[in-house]
């Protein structure tokens, strides 16, 4: 496991999120913030990726009688490097329409359906409300893993051994005197006679 993987992710949490996941256990701090879209976000990152939760009655109502505000929250979600929608409820309870609205169950799966593919945000059904606060962990940690290794590779030098990052080539070994060959020829040369302050 690289280094950075030991670096706790410092999750920003939007200030409105209501109930919103602690991550108590896991490597990260928490600070409460104001985000442009969604309700968790990296510090430094806020503006490239962002997850927003739902709940499942909360996912329904987006779906339906706050359809309009739900499409302006995907579309500033489809601007983001990487940005999902997470549900704290499997798939088949909105499938199988196990939820108090009168909207048809097979109309909120097409939804589902529709909205990710239009807007290019993703839909992630979890387990549970643990599963769902696991999952938006390991996506945000994703995300700086793979910024991390951009890094890496933008800075060669921090992959080499010492050795390798000895200078090399012309110029090195330089000052104000010279190089140190002509150092090194200078201090062994016989002096010229008009320098010796001696007549021939």
């Amino acid at each position: 496991m690289s280094d950075n993987a030991k670096i706790p992710l410092q999750i920003i949490r939007d200030t409105r999120e209501q109930d919103g996941f602690s991550f108590v256990g896991f490597p990260c701090t928490v600070t409460p913030g104001t985000l442009e879209a969604g309700d968790y976000s990296l510090a430094g990152f806020e503006r490239r990726v962002s997850i927003e939760r739902k709940s499942l009655p909360d996912l329904v109502a987006c779906l339906g009688v706050e359809r309009d505000r739900f499409q302006r929250e995907l579309a500033r979600l489809r601007g983001f490097d990487a940005a999902c929608i997470i549900v704290d409820q499997p798939q088949s309870v909105l499938r199988l329409g196990h939820y108090r609205s009168a909207m048809p169950a097979e109309s909120a799966w097409q939804s589902v359906i529709a909205f990710s593919m239009r807007f290019r945000v993703p839909f992630w059904f979890c387990d549970s409300r643990a599963d769902a606060e696991a999952v938006t962990f390991n996506f945000l940690r994703h995300f700086a893993r793979d910024r991390w290794r951009e890094l890496t590779a933008l800075n060669p030098a921090a992959r080499m051994p010492p050795e390798r990052t000895e200078r090399r080539g012309p110029g090195v070994g330089m000052d104000r005197d010279g190089s140190a060959s002509q150092r090194r020829q200078g201090a062994g040369a016989v002096p010229h006679p008009t320098n010796t302050g001696t007549r021939p």
